[in-house]
């Protein structure tokens, strides 16, 4: 039960950890369990790069996990439940459900690409839960396929807060270490902080990977990504279609142009009703309001 240090077997005298469950850019998560609820959770252990351009390291820590623990809040079907947040041996250590997924990454190598309906389901659900988040004052900054579990019945966005700990706080312009370039709206890799409209871009790109089978920008490299961005949109979607129009809608490179997250749920919700998938009333959007 190592990760190259040594590992404590029991975090907070209450969280005993059983077994790695895998490991990515970030850090690594464990299966765990909580002893004084008495019941299994998952653990993710972080190696956090704390720093932020201008800021002392210490305050920039205390930001970023200011914005962690903001993600405690939150509370939708769709976003990861976070239960505990812990420091300890110099490392930090996020206590959340443990969920039997796979991701929408895995989901997709698997399978090549999925249809256009189970696309706009796995779209749909997971607009709630951004939205929900936006709502709250909270902000992703690294959707990508990767962070998108598939249970079978739910769509569950996790890790947020986690792109804040290798960045930092709101304001910060610097593209967070550990971020997948190729799912960064090209205003945060031009330097420009995050906002809510950063989220839809990278919302969008992981469904144009979902449906295509590929990212928009296929690169790691965040400078040719943005210079590929600057040059132009992604290649046309040839597989998507009826979902077309959210695609374009949500990879407008202004930010100003793009869609909100209001009308891509209803453009969403109008493609599943094109391919015959119900959806219940109460995971509708809110009807627009009538104007003159």
């Amino acid at each position: 039960m190592e990760t190259g240090t040594e590992t404590p077997r029991l975090l907070g005298g209450r969280y005993q950890l059983i077994s790695p469950t895998g490991r990515d850019r970030v850090g690594t998560v464990w299966r765990a369990h909580d002893s004084r609820l008495r019941r299994n959770v998952a653990v993710r252990e972080i190696l956090p790069r704390f720093h932020e351009h201008g800021t002392a390291p210490e305050e920039a820590r205390h930001r970023a996990l200011r914005e962690v623990r903001s993600t405690g809040r939150l509370s939708h079907p769709a976003v990861v439940s976070v239960h505990d947040l812990l420091e300890e041996d110099g490392r930090l250590w996020i206590v959340m459900e443990l969920l039997e997924a796979l991701t929408l990454l895995e989901t997709v190598g698997h399978l090549g690409h999925l249809p256009v309906h189970w696309t706009a389901w796995i779209g749909f659900q997971l607009l709630a839960g951004v939205r929900h988040a936006h709502e709250a004052g909270v902000l992703h900054r690294d959707i990508n396929p990767g962070n998108i579990l598939l249970t079978g019945d739910r769509v569950v966005l996790a890790d947020f807060g986690i792109a804040a700990l290798y960045g930092a706080a709101s304001a910060a312009t610097a593209v967070p270490l550990g971020c997948a370039p190729g799912y960064l709206a090209p205003e945060r890799l031009r330097g420009m902080a995050a906002a809510p409209a950063a989220d839809l871009w990278s919302f969008g790109a992981s469904l144009y990977f979902a449906a295509e089978g590929r990212p928009p920008y296929p690169d790691s490299n965040p400078l040719t990504v943005l210079s590929t961005a600057s040059a132009g949109s992604p290649d046309a979607p040839a597989k998507s279609g009826s979902l077309l129009p959210v695609l374009e809608g949500l990879l407008r490179s202004d930010p100003a142009a793009r869609l909100t997250a209001d009308q891509a749920a209803r453009m969403l919700l109008e493609v599943l009703r094109m391919e015959g998938v119900t959806v219940a009333p109460s995971m509708r959007p809110p009807a627009a309001p009538f104007t003159l």
